[in-house]
């Protein structure tokens, strides 16, 4: 593992575990890992191993690619879905994400569109979206 990728998965995994309130002997615990060996991973001294990859997501409950995420705004929203909606949202993101950028900026015209309509008291429409 680079040494970038292994310093954001310290980055990533520490953040999880100020956002849920957990201490380090907690998720440890969690894990059925020393704290020591888990306050390693936190400062990107040791990689996790991806047995542990997939113990983490499970432990809070997110996507193993959110843990292995790069990009910080991409990760936030992971944990953000991940945390607080329903299946159904994390679908939406992954087929955003697989989308092209023309593609992206369709989409979130259309779900503009479709807000504004549902705000002025409008029926929407059904338009379909052409996907280049």
């Amino acid at each position: 593992m680079k040494i970038e990728v292994q310093m954001q998965v310290a980055e990533n995994i520490k953040y999880l575990r100020n956002v849920f309130g957990y201490t380090q002997t907690q998720v440890a615990d969690g894990l059925h890992l020393c704290r020591s060996t888990y306050a390693l991973y936190e400062t990107g001294k040791k990689v996790p191993g991806a047995d542990t990859i997939i113990d983490l997501a499970d432990f809070y409950h997110v996507r193993v690619d959110t843990i292995l995420q790069s990009e910080n705004d991409r990760f936030v929203n992971d944990i953000i879905f991940s945390d607080r909606c329903k299946e159904q949202l994390l679908s939406l993101v992954d087929i955003f994400y697989q989308l092209s950028p023309h593609g992206q900026g369709c989409l979130l015209e259309r779900a503009r569109v479709l807000l504004e309509e549902e705000l002025s008291g409008e029926i929407p429409n059904f338009h379909p979206i052409t996907v280049a």
